[in-house]
């Protein structure tokens, strides 16, 4: 993994279009540890090294009245690459090169190795549960 320095990523955060966004109820503290309650996010047999950091290295709360909303620092399909080096390995990956990763990773935790999802009750890698 690659660190990206502090002012490059917040010119990124505050320049990026979100293209996600989900009403969350109530209103979030600055400084609201959102784990207290999403202790799914953080719990299973592999879990994103981002979920030790604050959520807002990938995610913008904006809140307005009595409802926040969360979006996307940046498009989905770039949002991997601010920590994610696209490595020669990587570009053979089709789904890297696209930028469609959270299509078969979770990008909080998961069950399966290397975050993988579960597709249809199998699992994508095809490789055998332990």
């Amino acid at each position: 993994m690659r660190s990206m320095p502090r002012s490059l990523f917040a010119f990124v955060l505050l320049a990026g279009l979100p293209t996600w966004a989900v009403e969350h109820p109530g209103v979030l503290p600055k400084d609201a540890e959102c784990s207290s309650c999403h202790t799914k996010q953080i719990s299973g047999r592999s879990v994103h090294s981002a979920m030790a950091i604050s959520c807002t290295v990938c995610h913008v709360a904006k809140t307005q009245g009595d409802m926040t909303t969360l979006n996307l620092a940046m498009p989905k399909e770039q949002i991997c690459f601010a920590c994610h080096e696209k490595s020669a390995a990587l570009q053979q990956h089709v789904p890297a090169v696209r930028g469609t990763c959270v299509e078969c990773h979770d990008s909080h935790s998961s069950n399966q190795r290397m975050l993988l999802l579960e597709a249809r009750g199998r699992q994508l890698s095809g490789l055998k549960a332990k």
